[in-house]
């Protein structure tokens, strides 16, 4: 996995940068599709590992060691699966809005009209289709979680009894002390169909969870009610956007422009609350019913540990800078800025 995606990676991407005034454009864009495939593989690979973290399958315990014997059911994880195509469509919505944002900037600029008109549609056209299927890959997450790890599945609609037909709450304030709801709006029988398929299928309840057994539902809870709002945010965005297309306005309407301009963060919250369902829902296993998270813990002093963890948000903070600096040069400058070569006092003209 690691020298497969890494080559494809990294080989692609050199050539893409640094062989631009070598090589053809088809060539440039067929560089970047297998950067693409790279980074779906190594995604395909991480979501496998995770996948047997949320669902462990294909091994047996020797001298107190899991170890795989079956890595045709490890690569099949019903589990990994689903997220696997769940995150990957969610990431397509990144992509799209990323795009958008960027063409809404200068389309409000009326900075080079023509060309971000197309790349404004490409990425409209992209995050319609992925807004417009991500429920249905949620939908099969929350099946499986249901299924393969009832605690997640309960703390993800604060379920407390056991029961058939349960209803799915658009506004509810979990009571985790006197295990129960302050439901304020609930939708009758719809959580039953999301976990179940069925409008009167049965969910286990937290009571019938040991409490050393279940998650954090309240930040479980809110983080799954964060995603999904958001999902449904981008979806009904693009489709008005598709709308706006259609009827000839979408480069005049200032304000949807605006909106989607503003909304450029929006998808990384939405997939950062997601990870917290899945990551804090498995809570308190690291490998679900096979090792506790209080098990997994290495024998290093807390002085190491300060130091690894400081260590590591300086360096992904510094990152971060650079990133969004880099980000935000490159993508105030029009595609004729980028392409112009520099003048005798080796700086280009930017418009």
């Amino acid at each position: 996995k690691k020298i497969l995606d890494r080559l494809l990676v990294s080989t692609f991407m050199g050539i893409w940068l640094f062989g631009k005034d070598k090589i053809s454009p088809k060539f440039r864009a067929f560089c970047m599709w297998m950067v693409a495939l790279g980074t779906n593989i190594s995604a395909l690979w991480i979501i496998t590992a995770n996948g047997f973290m949320q669902n462990p399958v294909g091994y047996v315990v020797r001298n107190g060691r899991a170890e795989l014997n079956d890595f045709w059911a490890f690569v099949t994880n019903p589990y990994a699966w689903n997220m696997f195509f769940h995150t990957v469509i969610s990431c397509y919505i990144v992509g799209a809005f990323f795009v958008m944002a960027i063409s809404a900037y200068h389309l409000l600029r009326k900075n080079e009209v023509e060309f971000f008109k197309k790349s404004f549609k490409f990425g409209l056209m992209l995050g319609l289709f992925a807004a417009t299927i991500t429920p249905f890959m949620g939908h099969q997450s929350g099946v499986s979680a249901a299924k393969y790890q009832p605690a997640k599945g309960a703390a993800m609609e604060a379920v407390w009894e056991t029961g058939k037909g349960q209803g799915f709450s658009i506004i509810q304030i979990p009571d985790v002390k006197n295990e129960k709801n302050f439901e304020l709006l609930t939708i009758p029988k719809l959580g039953s169909f999301f976990y179940t398929n069925s409008f009167d299928g049965e969910i286990v309840g937290l009571k019938d969870i040991p409490k050393k057994d279940r998650p954090n539902v309240n930040l479980v809870y809110y983080s799954f009610r964060l995603m999904v709002a958001l999902g449904m945010f981008f979806m009904a965005l693009t489709w008005f956007g598709f709308y706006l297309n259609r009827k000839g306005k979408l480069e005049n309407s200032k304000r949807y422009l605006k909106i989607t301009m503003w909304s450029v963060l929006l998808p990384y919250i939405a997939i950062n609350a997601g990870w917290i369902v899945a990551e804090v829902g498995r809570q308190p296993w690291t490998v679900y019913k096979l090792m506790r998270t209080a098990e997994s813990v290495s024998p290093i002093s807390v002085p190491q540990i300060w130091f690894s963890l400081i260590s590591l948000i300086l360096f992904y903070t510094l990152l971060l800078i650079a990133d969004v600096y880099l980000m935000l040069k490159f993508a105030k400058k029009g595609p004729s800025a980028l392409e112009e070569p520099a003048t005798e006092g080796g700086t280009a003209h930017v418009s």
